[in-house]
């Protein structure tokens, strides 16, 4: 992951249903631990996928911390609508975040019936992989995981394998002392930083792909080929 920008450490944790609670009546998901913050890129807003009213809408990728004890991170291609008790802007490096508060009882989803946002996929697309802007709790393991359950929760599917990603976020993916170097030519000890846009990958390969495309011929084109062009 990019550095941890908590000021104490916690435990990661993985499944977090002891915490919530599902309401079938209402659609409801509650909150019922002690406390949960709930960390929000604000670039989203950029991409109209955050929203700040007396309910919080967002993109359920964010990080989450409960009880002050445990973290986890939510990878949700989907918009979620929060109650938080209290919202607060603060500074991870260079990009602000939108922290959320909740209490016992909060909604942390409002409804959970699940509403297809074909852009979502570009949204994910333009910020963590052209404009290399992760957000700090996504681990380099599951970068190429990222757009796995778009065609179920988006209805858009980038219809490319695992491959392709890894590819793209092994240039995007480098050594924090040393741009020029790959993550994945280092010991993989230290967090990995990412370069601020996908043009300097496809930058080294225009040559060949332009002689590819002059050579090869084609009526069709790819989902993946769009968003490349947007």
């Amino acid at each position: 992951m990019i550095v941890n920008p908590y000021l104490k450490q916690y435990e990661h944790i993985t499944d977090i249903d002891q915490f919530f609670e599902y309401d079938a009546k209402t659609k409801e998901m509650i909150f019922i631990g002690q406390t949960l913050s709930v960390l929000v890129p604000k670039r989203y807003e950029v991409y109209n996928l955050l929203t700040l009213a007396d309910t919080v809408t967002s993109l359920g990728i964010v990080d989450l911390v409960i009880d002050d004890k445990y973290r986890a991170g939510l990878l949700m291609l989907a918009t979620i609508e929060m109650e938080p008790d209290e919202v607060t802007t603060i500074m991870i490096g260079d990009l602000q975040y939108v922290k959320l508060t909740l209490s016992t009882g909060n909604k942390f989803i409002c409804n959970t019936e699940r509403i297809a946002d074909s852009a979502i996929v570009y949204a994910v697309w333009m910020e963590f992989i052209t404009r290399g802007k992760l957000i700090f709790n996504i681990e380099y393991d599951t970068l190429s995981t990222l757009f796995d359950l778009s065609k179920s929760m988006c209805d858009q599917s980038i219809n490319v394998d695992h491959v392709v990603f890894e590819i793209i976020y092994s240039h995007l993916t480098r050594d924090p002392d040393n741009l020029s170097v790959q993550y994945r030519h280092t010991d993989m000890t230290k967090p990995f930083t990412t370069v601020s846009t996908a043009s300097r990958m496809l930058g080294s390969y225009y040559a060949n792909a332009l002689n590819s495309s002059l050579l090869q011929t084609t009526t069709t084109h790819s989902d993946i080929e769009d968003l490349l062009r947007s």
